[in-house]
């Protein structure tokens, strides 16, 4: 029976040679590559759009090998949701940890507070500071009480302490029911630690080593363990591109795999014994690209390394880089981002990180709301129910290869170097991160790169987000009343530093014993940077001033006319100085120059800002400007580009212009400079 409906036949055949003249007449005479094309950093071009020609044998192989990566069991189960805790307080922490478990949770990653991932003692001024005060196996005991580690994976991160609180994790886990299926993620990893913070106890390729040497033993007391950490937060969280933290992940996973074989492993037991952290920006297919094109090449280097199982643990978490402490509601939708991008691109574990991370300790219900965002994804919208779901389209396929040849590239060069030790320690790798770091910046203050509720759609009197302010006095003394004396000396065997855990040592105790007390090895630390974080040091300054005064900084909008006429750009100046954190005072329009005027000088303010539309800007701009000068303005801007007229608009006493590319940082900071005092504030 043939079709009566012959819809399609009635349309010509679509192809991209017609598409493309198609959009080049629509761009009537605009460049297609200026466009249209958009350019990554790490130096390849996305074309607005993808068809089968564009696939070659390398994208047609990426979804096969990425099948043979991936436990097909993880399409019944999901993803692992891991939930972060730093809460100083070993009792609170395990109260939490137990509500996010019974609500949803699968895992766990305690974070160690300053004093224990620094090696330090409990008389440390950095005990309780940014993480859970665990020092000795009685802290840890407290954290974990009634959590079954055979059941759900404990996770530490634990910085340059990362030997001795594998030590105590294990010494607590030997000691519970079911030990032998508990699958903890010491997350050991020197090469991150040194990259973070710049210092290590020891050389950086002993510490390699030793991490090593103590992984095979982890490993034999816990075989679905994962010893070592290989870690991209540190290199993405300074601005590093994808695929630079690509690169820098393999090298890092190299040299672990180099020292796990040489410690005495076979090749598919030290791939086994790792596990990759991976920090995913809000960029949501290039987050999917990132984790499938790792997992394509970490196959690439096992298959070099002659290992048979070419299966990568991959645990994926919410870029701190991406998220704000203005406007931190919107981090919500931030991690949503990263966490569905996180799943699709394959990871076995996320960590959703709770939209108050960065101001405070979470509550109950940023927790609930981090785990929720998962089980929504796992449950509702059944992600992970398909095997690289994102396979096929030719958009991803051809983004994943592009990616994957850009990191390769750059791993070869790190690896022809000397490695990612090397990098670290001569300084070129920062360089190079910073020089990227410097490109997103140009980037943010023209606003080319946006920033919901930051630098668009900024609402600087919205209320601030408060979190929990813990007493660190008493839960240092809770923590010293925990400690018991220990006097022994501890050997550098796993075995024996288990057996001073279990006597009392504490994770300082044991620092000292296998390193010293001072640090062999220090370097120019990569800084943790933000892509908000200028935006919010100008709302600082500005939050500072009205809590002294009772009043933002702010601007007068002399808007033109009728409402119609100055709207759309009175409200591009609104965004463009609330961006900085400089309050505008709005209202309906005026008629002419004098009544700008006295509604100005009314005010009391300091800047104004004419808005209106060009026509009305050369009949009226020059006459008000005159006009707010002589009522005091002691800075006067202008809404648009001035085109030919700059001359005269400045001749008139207008003394700066704003625009769509216009560099907000710099003319707001210079704002501020103005109103406040070029130290006012800071």
């Amino acid at each position: 029976m043939s079709d009566p409906l012959k819809l399609a036949s009635e349309f010509p055949s679509a192809d991209y040679a017609s598409w493309r003249k198609l959009a080049e007449e629509a761009l009537k005479g605009a460049p297609f590559e200026k466009k249209l094309v958009t350019n990554t950093l790490d130096g390849f071009s996305v074309q607005p759009i993808y068809t089968n020609d564009d696939q070659d044998d390398a994208t047609r192989l990426i979804h096969e090998v990425l099948n043979a990566t991936v436990e097909p069991r993880e399409t019944v189960t999901g993803w692992d949701i891991r939930q972060l805790h730093t809460h100083p307080d070993p009792k609170a922490t395990n109260a939490a940890i137990l509500d996010d478990l019974e609500n949803g949770a699968t895992s766990i990653t305690l974070r160690l507070d300053a004093a224990a991932r620094a090696g330090r003692e409990i008389s440390s001024a950095e005990v309780g500071v940014d993480g859970i005060a665990i020092h000795c196996l009685a802290d840890l005991d407290a954290a974990l009480e009634d959590v079954y580690t055979n059941l759900a994976t404990v996770g530490l991160d634990a910085g340059a302490a990362g030997v001795p609180a594998a030590a105590l994790l294990a010494a607590h886990i030997a000691n519970t029911d079911g030990a032998d299926e508990a699958a903890p993620a010491f997350n050991i990893d020197p090469i991150g630690t040194l990259a973070s913070t710049g210092t290590l106890p020891c050389g950086a390729q002993d510490a390699v080593d030793h991490a090593a040497s103590i992984a095979v033993e982890l490993i034999d007391l816990f075989p679905l363990a994962t010893a070592i950490s290989v870690n991209g937060a540190p290199f993405y969280n300074a601005g590093a591109t994808d695929g630079q933290e690509l690169a820098c992940v393999l090298a890092s996973g190299v040299t672990y795999l180099r020292a796990l074989t040489d410690a005495g492993m076979a090749v598919d037991q030290a791939a086994g014994a790792m596990v990759f952290n991976v920090a995913i920006g809000t960029d949501f297919f290039a987050g999917i690209a990132k984790l499938r094109a790792l997992r394509m090449m970490w196959s690439r280097v096992l298959s070099a390394s002659g290992a048979e199982d070419a299966t990568i643990t991959i645990n994926a978490v919410s870029a701190e880089m991406a998220l704000t402490k203005v406007d931190p509601w919107v981090n919500m939708l931030r991690t949503t981002v990263t966490s569905f991008a996180a799943g699709l691109g394959g990871a076995d574990s996320v960590t959703c990180l709770p939209y108050d991370h960065l101001i405070g300790l979470p509550d109950g219900f940023a927790r609930r709301i981090a785990r929720n965002t998962q089980l929504i994804l796992q449950e509702e919208s059944n992600v992970h129910r398909v095997i690289d779901p994102a396979g096929g389209s030719w958009f991803i396929e051809n983004l994943t290869k592009e990616m994957a040849k850009a990191a390769w590239a750059k791993f070869q060069s790190l690896e022809s170097s000397g490695g990612i030790l090397s990098a670290l320690a001569n300084g070129s790798l920062k360089t190079e991160i910073e020089t990227v770091w410097n490109a997103r910046e140009k980037r943010l203050s023209t606003r080319r790169d946006p920033l919901t509720g930051v630098s668009e759609f900024p609402n600087i009197t919205e209320a601030k987000v408060t979190c929990e302010k813990p007493d660190l006095e008493a839960i240092v003394a809770d923590a010293k009343a925990r400690q018991t004396k220990f006097d022994g000396t501890v050997g550098n065997s796993l075995n024996a530093m288990i057996e001073a855990a279990r006597a009392g040592a504490t994770i300082g105790h044991m620092f000292t014993d296998l390193y010293g007390t001072s640090a062999a090895t220090c370097i120019g630390a990569l800084p943790a940077h933000r892509l908000a974080e200028r935006y919010e040091a100008l709302r600082k300054r500005s939050d500072a001033h009205k809590a002294k005064t009772g009043s933002f900084p702010h601007v007068f909008l002399a808007n033109l006319g009728k409402v119609a006429q100055h709207t759309a750009r009175a409200t591009f100046a609104r965004n463009f100085f609330e961006a900085g954190g400089i309050e505008a005072i709005t209202n309906n329009g005026f008629a002419n120059a004098d009544d700008v005027a006295t509604a100005f000088g009314n005010s009391g303010a300091k800047i104004a800002i004419i808005c209106g539309s060009d026509p009305q800007y050369a009949d009226m701009a020059a006459d008000v400007a005159k006009a707010l000068k002589s009522k005091g303005a002691s800075m006067v801007y202008l809404a648009g580009q001035p085109g030919d007229a700059r001359p005269a608009y400045e001749a008139a006493g207008i003394d700066e212009f704003v625009f769509v590319g216009a560099d907000v940082l710099a003319i707001c900071g210079a704002a501020l400079d103005h109103l406040l005092g070029k130290q006012g504030e800071k």
